[in-house]
């Protein structure tokens, strides 16, 4: 996981970095590579653009150097230089990123950005309590100013908050930011399990019709806005047994057919792969009415009425042959409350929060996911 920390002076990016590296994080600034090479303290880095002139680190230096390799190497430079020199850690988070073009080299690597602000005379009561080196030059209020107006005007820093995944107030207790710090950790720690054909529509019993494509691409959309999320998108138990197309079958015919056993060996491998990510949650999202991954609602049906000579031939049928014959098959199924086969078995054996996505009620649907998202926060 990849961390960026965007915010003004002294609104707290260093605390945060430091809050995570105490989680796991190894904690690096987009200054660091710019020390380095103008240090020439270079061992760290596999490759390096160029090794200029050794100079002081000053901050004007800083300053002028980093627009040069930016304008020369392009805008996201700093952040492959910092990324080099932690490549040995799993988790890193980079402080003091500035611009719209490193913002997007952390997303494109599934990274997520914090933006931490505070009120101007909090962050220069700050400024003047650190006693950083880099500071000396601010003797008054007015000079903080000065440097927060010249660093907007460099950076816009204030218009990056739009780009950020996470927004923190940073005006209270160190406490009050560890807590907000753990939050955002915890989020970015969920795990969203997901019914195969919500996400790629293919594997539906018939083929996807316009209403799954609508479903799949509003999910896909949705979590994109949650892009450092893990998702999994199991197999599909019904596709495991009969294969695609198949006819419909209610909850009652999969269990006539044997369904039990396959949706034990996919609910092994959710388990699983919970049991090794380790998720801070885990939120469960079936489909309303399937008779495996039902999660308040399946279907029955009268297995003795079931045309059990037609699964071979709607194999063989044509994508409009098979949407008919369904249409006919489907007249006979009723929607009952209950789990489907997997998800009766996947509630007695994991704590989450089970969600039912209905696809001719998408808008709702969408909701209640983001809703459950965002609560955590």
């Amino acid at each position: 996981m990849i961390i960026g920390v965007v915010g003004k002076i002294a609104a707290g990016k260093t605390t945060i970095a430091k809050f995570l590296e105490e989680n796991g994080f190894c904690r690096i600034s987009c200054s660091d590579p710019l020390i380095d090479l103008l240090t020439h303290d270079v061992d760290a880095y596999s490759w390096i653009p160029e090794l200029p002139q050794k100079a002081e680190p000053t901050r004007d230096k800083l300053i002028e150097y980093g627009r040069y390799l930016k304008e020369t190497y392009g805008e996201d430079i700093l952040i492959r230089l910092a990324l080099d020199k932690m490549r040995h850690c799993k988790n890193v988070v980079i402080d003091g990123v500035r611009s719209r073009g490193e913002i997007e080299a952390i997303k494109r690597r599934g990274g997520a950005i914090i933006y931490v602000e505070a009120r101007p005379e909090l962050r220069y009561e700050r400024l003047v309590k650190r006693k950083a080196e880099k500071d000396r030059t601010i003797k008054s209020f007015e000079d903080f100013k000065k440097l927060d107006d010249e660093e907007e005007r460099l950076y816009h820093t204030s218009k990056l908050k739009d780009l950020a995944d996470f927004v923190i107030v940073n005006e209270g207790t160190l406490e009050d930011l560890r807590k907000e710090v753990k939050k955002i950790l915890e989020f970015l720690n969920t795990l969203v399990v997901i019914a195969p054909c919500l996400l790629s529509p293919f594997t539906v019993y018939r083929g996807p019709k316009e209403k799954e494509y609508r479903a799949a691409s509003a999910l896909i959309r949705l979590f994109g806005k949650y892009h450092y999320l893990k998702i999994l998108a199991y197999p599909c138990p019904e596709f495991i047994l009969l294969g695609f197309p198949r006819l419909p079958a209610s909850r009652g015919l999969y269990e006539k057919l044997g369904m039990r056993e396959y949706a034990k060996r996919v609910a092994e491998f959710i388990v699983r792969s919970i049991e090794e990510e380790q998720p801070s949650r885990v939120i469960l999202i079936g489909v309303k009415g399937s008779p495996t991954c039902g999660v308040f609602h399946t279907t029955s049906s009268d297995p003795e009425k079931y045309p059990y000579k037609r699964m071979e031939e709607f194999k063989k049928l044509s994508k409009k042959e098979r949407f008919k014959a369904a249409k006919e098959v489907i007249k006979e199924f009723k929607l009952v409350e209950g789990e489907g086969i997997l998800f009766e078995i996947l509630k007695g054996r994991i704590e989450g929060v089970y969600l039912e996505f209905d696809k001719d009620d998408l808008e709702e649907s969408l909701e209640r996911i983001e809703k459950i998202l965002r609560d955590a926060l």
